[in-house]
């Protein structure tokens, strides 16, 4: 045995590490840490909550709609109560659809207006459908166009009619309904018998138009229809006296 050699692994007493292993073993962080790493956390779920919130607050008033001032026809209407804008662009609506008056070449007359494919008679538009329907559906036509179907006023208002139809035979929905055997407007006015004549009575029925002659039908029956609205009318008195407008059309 006097050529072998023996090997010994030998160890400090202590805690059986190595100074190197010591080295390597991760250090513990104190308690206040965390507690801190937690309120940060919370602080920033209260800011994205309040960031949340606002973002919702505002998309919101973004999505109202604005509110925008239409003039009113009437006495209660009032020229100054109008803005420079709004007088500026009636000035030009004036100067470009209006006349000049004849007694003074600088000025302008009131002239009344009806929207595109709509024609002028006395106060009140007037358009004649393109498509045919039953009665009901006539008159949500109308309402769609914020009109309605054609109330008759007087015998020369029937005259007229006759034109817009191009004096077609084929009879025209009108806004006259019976119900009960009675005859209304769609205005909820009375059928004056006296001015328009009789009709015939019937329990549920609808008025129509053919020529100059009142007819009724079935209210599914299929015919073109005519609506009316108001006009719209502008006047001098409309804009500010002596008012400086660069605007123009």
């Amino acid at each position: 045995m006097a050529g072998e050699i023996v090997y010994a692994d030998l160890r400090h007493p202590g805690n059986g590490f190595s100074p190197a292993e010591k080295r390597q073993a991760p250090a513990l962080c104190p308690r206040w840490h965390g507690v801190l790493l937690k309120v940060s956390g919370l602080g920033n779920l209260i800011l994205l909550v309040l960031v949340v919130v606002l973002s919702v607050q505002v998309f919101q008033g973004c999505l109202q709609p604005a509110t925008i001032s239409v003039p009113r026809q009437g006495a209660e209407q009032s020229r100054w109560g109008r803005n420079h804008t709004e007088r500026c662009l009636i000035s030009s609506l004036i100067r470009y659809f209006c006349e000049l008056r004849r007694d003074s070449p600088a000025a302008y007359a009131g002239c009344k207006l009806c929207p595109k494919d709509w024609q002028l008679h006395g106060e009140r538009c007037y358009r004649l459908s393109k498509e045919e329907g039953n009665w009901t559906q006539s008159k949500k036509g109308c309402e769609n166009q914020d009109a309605q179907l054609v109330v008759l006023q007087n015998k020369k208002e029937k005259e007229y009619i006759k034109n817009i139809t191009g004096r077609s035979t084929q009879p025209v929905w009108i806004g006259l309904i019976s119900s009960h055997k009675k005859w209304r407007w769609v205005d909820n006015t009375s059928f004056n018998t006296q001015t328009f004549g009789s009709l015939k009575d019937m329990d549920e029925g609808c008025g129509t138009l053919k020529n100059e002659v009142l007819e009724v039908d079935t209210c599914g029956g299929e015919h073109k229809w005519v609506c009316q609205k108001d006009l719209l009318e502008l006047s001098p008195s409309m804009v500010g006296d002596g008012e400086q407008c660069n605007a123009s059309l």
